[in-house]
C-alpha cells in the first residue's frame, strides 16, 4: 500500500494540496487545523486505509525508531505508580491514533485502567485490533480540547506526538482539559519532537529532516 501510495503522495507535495480529503467524510465534524495531510499522508487521519499504513509510515520516517520513542513515557509513570499506592490507577491517553502507545503501557502495567482519546474514527478501528488482547482499555471518539469526563478522574494523561500537529489555542485548551480531568497530585506526561524553532543549534539537522 506504502509504495503505491508514494506516486500521489509526491504529486500532493509538488501540487501543495494539503486538503486532498476523502470525499465521503463529513467534514464539517471536525476543526479546520484537522482538515488536512498531515505530512503530506494521504487521506490526513480521515480515513482506514490513512490509518492502517501510519505505523509502518512512521516506523520508516524514523529508521525503526518511533515505537523507542513512545517508550519514553513509561519510565516515569513506572515511578509515579512506584510512589503513588492506587488500588485501581487510571490512566488517559490524549490523541492516542492507532493505540501503540497504549499497548505498550498496557504490556508494562497490567494492572492500569486505560482510556484512549482520538478524534479519528477509522484510527480508533485500528487501535480496537492492536488492543484486542487488553480489556483494561476502553476507546473514545472525541476531540482532546473538549473531554466528556468528570473533572479529576484520571490520575495519569498522557499525550504522545499531538502537540506538534495542533494550532496554540487548541494546545491550551487540551493542556487545560488535561488538568481538569486529571487529579490533584496527579501525573500528565507530554511527548513530543522539537520543532525548527526550539533551538537555533539544531535548526539545521530539524530543517533537513
Amino acid at each position: 500500500k506504502i509504495i503505491r501510495d508514494i506516486p500521489r503522495l509526491l504529486h500532493q507535495m509538488r501540487t501543495r494540496n494539503y486538503q486532498d480529503l476523502p470525499r465521503e467524510v463529513d467534514l464539517a465534524r471536525y476543526p479546520p487545523y484537522y482538515r488536512r495531510n498531515f505530512h503530506w499522508q494521504t487521506d490526513g487521519y480521515l480515513s482506514r486505509r490513512s490509518a492502517e499504513m501510519y505505523d509502518l509510515t512512521v516506523e520508516l520516517l524514523f529508521l525503526g525508531t518511533a515505537d523507542v520513542m513512545r517508550r519514553h513515557i513509561i519510565p516515569p509513570i513506572s515511578r509515579f505508580l512506584a510512589e503513588e499506592k492506587y488500588s485501581k490507577p487510571c490512566l488517559l491517553d490524549v490523541g492516542c491514533g492507532t493505540g501503540r502507545t497504549l499497548r505498550q503501557i498496557a504490556t508494562t502495567h497490567p494492572g492500569l485502567r486505560l482510556c484512549g482519546l482520538d478524534l479519528s474514527p477509522y484510527y480508533l478501528l485500528v487501535a480496537r485490533e492492536v488492543l484486542t488482547d487488553f480489556p483494561n482499555v476502553s476507546l473514545v471518539t472525541e476531540n482532546g480540547e473538549y473531554l466528556p469526563f468528570l473533572d479529576g478522574c484520571f490520575d495519569i494523561v498522557t499525550s504522545v506526538d499531538l502537540f506538534h500537529e495542533l494550532p496554540q489555542a487548541a494546545r491550551r485548551r487540551v493542556i487545560a482539559e488535561a488538568y481538569r480531568v486529571l487529579r490533584p497530585g496527579g501525573l500528565l506526561l507530554i511527548k513530543d519532537s522539537i520543532q525548527v524553532t526550539d533551538s537555533a543549534n539544531l535548526a539545521i539537522f530539524m530543517m533537513k529532516f
